[in-house]
């Protein structure tokens, strides 16, 4: 196998609280809110239960937020 096949199955990296924060233009407390109330899926992640996100979620929240709008 070559290495290209290894890279299409690893994960994306995963998103910190501020990056998602940052590319949505909001506070990190929001997301944390969000997170919290199950509307934006997240992870908890090693021994501190660090919070992550993939973009694949955050692209199906924004996706759902903006039906609900229109």
């Amino acid at each position: 196998m070559d290495i290209e096949s290894h890279e299409n199955k690893l994960p994306q990296r995963m998103l910190t609280m501020k990056e998602v924060a940052s590319v949505l233009n909001i506070h990190p407390n929001t997301v944390r809110r969000w997170a919290r109330k199950r509307l934006l899926k997240s992870y908890s992640i090693g021994p501190r239960h660090y919070l992550r996100f993939r973009r694949e979620d955050m692209i199906d929240f924004l996706d759902k937020s903006k039906n609900e709008v229109h």
